[in-house]
């Protein structure tokens, strides 16, 4: 089997490291086969392997067809899975640390959820270009970053490709695939908070031909968490299978099975005690707010797709993108902290219950044309369709015994079964038709698309209706040097479900629109492996929520929300054994309209987006010499001051964290120490009032252990 020199690190055998002579013998033993291609990696030295990770150069996910990323008249950031993988991210959230603009997160670490802004806006969420559930949990699924074989960040509108999304654009987590050449690995972690992580990814040819190949990913973590009786256990499996009987036609079936044990009791703690001072102290970043016997936290994800693909000829290739998700949330009882009882110390907190079953199906089809000569045309026409049951459960108790902050005694509370006061059940139904033409004039490209979409919603028996049609234009030049400059104009839409206030009318609400409008230019030479973007953007989110003055109990849709920035971005493989990557955003966001009951957020900045963030990271590896296999890494990231509320009354400070870690490459073999927050920083993340407030991501220890063949 060939290897992937990106991918497979070797030194000599006279480097390796005493403590896994044991593990080496044993696979030997094991393996004869393993044996012998070790002692022929063994030759082998880094000095003509490329040990940085790979720059990405291309993507599906702009414009649903396989374009370079220097063409797409958008910004567009992509986390590898070897990103993933060198960083010690177990994340979503982590991985948007150094994408310019993005944000994750932005409560602290919650074992339950991700919590992304981009571009001041929460982002859509797409496994492999289909929508995941938008459910009250379901639509916060913590994906397993060890199944992704990358993670792709468009920012702005793409509602001419996906139809009801949020302005400041997408996710879209790209699943691990088979492929004929892909190297085999097996690894373990442990850490800090007791993690002990075992992960597998194998794949390859099932037949003499090729033309069936198969790949299994899977993961099993059990972990604590830095709050006192919170675990964090997860489970992955993901099987997939390629069957190409030629090359007109392809079809990868992709199965998914995830499983997250864990416990809400994190945050949700007074401004007195963590932003600001308390008499008795500062509340501690362990505590934990709940009971040792509630707030269990079980979510189980299952999927089942197909991505298929026939090559009609010249120029003209169909596609049919199928999944199946079901995704629940065991019943469970939480116990919640709000504020104090009044002595700023003792905690009021409540009981409350949740559950959730949401079912997802979706489907694109699509068909590609490219013609042309002297002006060329790749022309994509979809129908797409997607539908989402959300059956959520809730209930509130306002019963539960209060906790000592500083000196918490458990076991006060008597034992509660999950009791549900209310229901809300949803049916989502969504149909899309689109049509994009990508035109190319000798260094001129021109990307056009129009989408009209039909969006069917029904909550708890009331049902509401909602078309739209979305426009994108861009336009990008291409000069020989590398440089790239383009400008973009697009749209997006959002169904927002409820009604105004029946003196009113009790008038459906009209979707959310957003508009964008992207200058840029993208650097990419051919003579290196670099990747630099500039953009400057703005984006104007229309029929925002915001309270009714004469009905404050309702919700009037008069809100407009403005975000404008500049973003650089960049990451450059200097030679084949070091790299540098970073990135900047300065965001001046701001509330433009708003009710006459809300006049107190007008001119506001949008809750928690800060105006400037900054990240810088490199990596080094030696390939000669004794020390050859040992590298490097550092990174520094910072987060400016921002608010947690539309009213700007409760400010986060800035902070400023540091990463490092360390690797040692030898014949099949990878030893990783990562460190996060290296100076174990302790940072109120974010407040959304004075009783609710977040820490930060404390500092993580994981050690790895790979091995690869």
């Amino acid at each position: 089997m060939s290897r992937d020199p990106r991918t497979t690190r070797r030194l000599p055998a006279a480097r390796r490291l005493p403590m896994l002579a044991l593990p080496v013998a044993l696979l030997a033993c094991a393996s004869p086969a393993l044996a012998a291609d070790a002692d022929a990696a063994d030759a082998t030295t880094l000095d003509t392997i490329q040990v940085t990770a790979p720059i990405a150069k291309n993507t599906g996910t702009a414009t649903k067809t396989d374009t370079p990323l220097v063409e797409v008249p958008q910004s567009i950031s992509i986390i590898t899975a070897r990103d993933l993988q060198d960083r010690g991210l177990h994340a979503v959230d982590e991985a948007m640390w150094y994408v310019a603009g993005a944000q994750g997160g932005v409560y602290g670490m919650d074992t339950r959820s991700e919590w992304l802004l981009v571009r001041g806006f929460q982002p859509a969420r797409y496994l492999d270009g289909l929508a995941l559930p938008t459910g009250t949990w379901s639509g916060q699924t913590r994906i397993e970053p060890y199944g992704m074989e990358r993670i792709e960040v468009l920012k702005g509108p793409a509602s001419v490709n996906y139809g009801a999304m949020p302005p400041g654009g997408l996710l879209n987590y790209v699943t691990k695939r088979p492929r004929a050449d892909m190297p085999n690995e097996v690894e373990v972690q442990f850490g800090s908070d007791a993690l002990k992580q075992a992960a597998f990814d194998i794949g390859g040819a099932l037949n003499e031909s090729g033309s069936v190949l198969y790949r299994l990913t899977g993961l099993a973590r059990n972990s604590d968490n830095f709050v006192d009786y919170i675990h964090d256990d997860r489970y992955y499996f993901a099987p997939a299978l390629t069957w190409k009987p030629d090359e007109a036609n392809e079809l990868t079936v992709l199965a998914r099975w995830q499983k997250a044990d864990t416990k809400n009791g994190a945050g949700f703690l007074p401004s007195v005690g963590t932003l600001l001072p308390n008499p008795n102290g500062q509340i501690p970043p362990s505590l934990y707010t709940g009971e040792p016997n509630t707030n269990d936290y079980v979510k189980t994800v299952a999927s089942i797709g197909y991505d298929f693909r026939h090559d009609f000829g010249g120029g003209t290739v169909f596609r049919q993108n199928v999944r199946f998700e079901d995704s629940k949330v065991d019943p469970t009882v939480m116990v919640v902290p709000w504020g104090y009882l009044g002595d700023q110390r003792t905690l009021y907190r409540y009981l409350w219950s949740i559950r959730e079953d949401a079912k997802t199906f979706g489907i694109d089809n699509n068909l590609q044309w490219r013609f042309g000569d002297r002006v060329e045309h790749t022309v994509l026409a979809g129908l797409d369709y997607r539908r989402l049951e959300s059956d959520y459960g809730y209930g509130f108790d306002f019963s539960a015994t209060g906790l000592d902050a500083f000196d918490p005694v458990y076991g006060t509370m008597p034992d509660a079964a999950p009791s549900f006061t209310g229901t809300t059940l949803q049916e989502t139904g969504q149909v899309g038709l689109y049509v994009q033409d990508q035109i190319r004039a000798g260094n001129w490209l021109v990307t056009v698309g129009g989408r009209q979409d039909w969006v069917g919603t029904e909550t708890n028996g009331q049902h509401q209706s909602d078309d739209r049609f979305s426009g994108r234009v861009g336009v990008t030049y291409l000069f020989d040097n590398g440089f790239a400059p383009y400008a973009s104009w697009g749209q997006s839409f959002e169904v927002v479900s409820g009604t105004e206030a029946p003196e009113r009318g009790g008038k459906a609400f009209e979707p959310s629109t957003g508009e964008q409008v992207e200058v840029g230019v993208k650097y990419q030479p051919a003579s290196s492996d670099m990747l630099l973007t500039l953009a400057t953007y703005r984006i104007a989110q229309n029929n925002v929520n915001v309270i009714d003055p004469d009905y404050t109990s309702y919700s009037i849709q008069q809100g407009q929300y403005e975000s404008r920035g500049v973003e650089l971005e960049g990451r450059w493989n200097i030679a084949r054994n070091f790299s540098v990557y970073g990135a900047y955003a300065y965001v001046d966001s701001e509330v433009t309209r708003t009710s006459a009951a809300a006049l107190d957020t007008l001119g506001k900045q949008i809750p928690l987006q800060p105006k400037q963030s900054a990240s810088l990271g490199g990596d080094y590896t030696i390939t000669s010499g004794a020390l050859a296999g040992l590298g490097f890494g550092a990174g520094v990231r910072y987060v400016g001051e921002h608010f947690g509320d539309v009213a700007n009354q409760w400010q986060a400070p800035s902070h400023t964290l540091f990463d490092a870690s360390a690797h040692y490459d030898f014949g099949n073999w990878r030893l990783q120490l990562n460190v996060q927050n290296l100076t174990d920083k302790e940072y109120v993340s974010t407040c959304n009032s004075a009783d609710w407030c977040y820490y930060g991501y404390p500092r993580r220890v994981t050690a790895t252990a790979r091995f690869q063949w």
